[in-house]
């Protein structure tokens, strides 16, 4: 037991001396917008306001463990009582959270400490954990992890912790961390065909129309800003392997040849033809049952991969057909195609859209021939959205309208136009709302 003591004392010494030159990459890095919301914690809490646990749970890729460094030299600027643990690193060494964490506290005497803890979910009582440090008040504890967390977390944790979704980029956010500052003009602008505001991102868009493109192929996600095309595509399909063979193990104890069909199923699903794929259809092509493979895409919608989009209709028709699958971050569809050497934007856009549109209210859509792409329920109006590179008619718009009993009509194409309740956008300006 004494051995193992000096050798944790060790490594947290070791640790503190090194952590400077490890995150030393990422003071040369722009920041995430999110930076700004929990550098305003760090200070608020260093000037004496009441400790409090954040979890920023969020699909690998996304920039966690360089938000973590930024922020680790954020709060040296201010304190020495800051440290960042890796959760992997701690297990692999032998140590849990838990032991780190106090041999921390035993061996520096923070007075204020800011502990930055990342991928929290490879310590099996990582809940348990953050639950006893926030009820001692002795830290501010700002914790990164995989989607999972919010499905292995205890309801006495979920009612303590303040909870920060570290999505993909928006292409806005992309422009920012590429250098090119442009003011967000906004989701509301849209859903209130307000046109003043939407001229202001017809300008944005024709400026960054040719950027629209890389950001639909590559820009998704943080990791490939600085690679080149084809690097950047082998590492996204990387990124796309570690989440099937190590974050989908955690929802399910799937077995190495499910794990094997998962990779499978996510190539089908990535397909120009994929969303015509019904679950019974992709049971048969991959040799598994149904089940398998509902199991498979609910983890993939947990591990924050996929974005599952219901039908529009009644529970019978929910529970008969199945869901509309997209990519939260298109570049990792686009990572998939790249595996066939044809990577089409068409796909990319929808995915884009989803992410837009899925925080914004019930995202479903609208199943047979000729039905709407997507269908938003937002603040009690209900809206048709279209979508497509080369769309320049409302025609298929007001038909989903009419069966859905929808308010307003949107096309995201290639012209710009606003009626009373019809509202025409080119993709570009769409993507540059936000």
């Amino acid at each position: 037991m004494g051995e193992c003591m000096v050798e944790l004392t060790d490594y947290l010494l070791k640790l503190s001396a090194e952590l400077p030159s490890r995150f030393d990459y990422a003071r040369r890095l722009r920041k995430r917008f999110l930076f700004e919301r929990l550098a305003g914690l760090v200070d608020d809490y260093l000037v004496g306001e009441s400790p409090k646990t954040v979890l920023l749970p969020g699909l690998r890729g996304t920039g966690k463990t360089t938000l973590l460094g930024q922020l680790y030299f954020h709060a040296l600027s201010e304190t020495a009582d800051v440290v960042y643990i890796s959760a992997d690193e701690a297990r692999l060494l032998g140590f849990s959270l838990h032991e780190v964490i106090e041999r921390y506290f035993d061996v520096f005497r923070p007075k204020r400490p800011v502990l930055l803890l990342d991928e929290v979910q490879y310590d099996p009582d990582w809940d348990l954990t953050l639950k006893v440090l926030h009820d001692r008040r002795k830290a501010l504890v700002i914790a990164t992890g995989s989607s999972a967390l919010k499905l292995k977390e205890s309801p006495d944790l979920a009612r303590r912790a303040v909870h920060v979704e570290v999505k993909p980029l928006s292409f806005i956010e992309y422009l920012h961390l590429i250098g090119e500052d442009v003011e967000p003009v906004g989701l509301d602008a849209l859903f209130e065909f307000d046109v003043d505001r939407l001229e202001r991102a017809l300008s944005t868009g024709a400026r960054f129309a040719k950027t629209a493109e890389d950001y639909l192929t590559l820009g998704s996600l943080p990791l490939t800003l600085e690679l080149e095309e084809r690097t950047a595509y082998e590492s996204l399909f990387s990124l796309v392997e570690r989440i099937v063979y190590r974050d989908l193990p955690e929802f399910r104890n799937f077995d190495s040849s499910t794990l094997d069909s998962a990779l499978r199923l996510l190539t089908i699903i990535a397909s120009p033809k994929g969303e015509r794929f019904s679950y019974e259809r992709l049971s048969k092509t991959l040799g598994i049952s149904k089940s398998t493979v509902m199991e498979l895409v609910r983890a993939f919608v947990a591990s924050g991969l996929l974005i599952e989009i219901s039908p529009v209709g009644g529970l019978s028709k929910k529970i008969r057909r199945s869901p509309k699958l997209k990519f939260s971050a298109p570049s990792l569809r686009a990572s998939l195609l790249s595996k066939f050497e044809v990577v089409e934007l068409a796909p990319l856009l929808e995915d884009a859209v989803a992410l837009y549109l899925s925080g914004e209210g019930i995202l479903e859509y609208e199943p047979g021939k000729g039905g709407a792409d997507f269908v938003l329920t937002r603040r009690g109006k209900r809206y048709v959205v279209e979508v497509g590179l080369g769309k320049a008619s409302y025609t298929q718009v007001r038909r989903s309208m009419e069966r859905t009993g929808a308010d307003f009509g949107i096309v995201i194409g290639r012209e710009f136009d606003v009626r009373e309740n019809l509202l025409m956008i080119p993709w570009w300006s769409f993507l540059g709302l936000v």
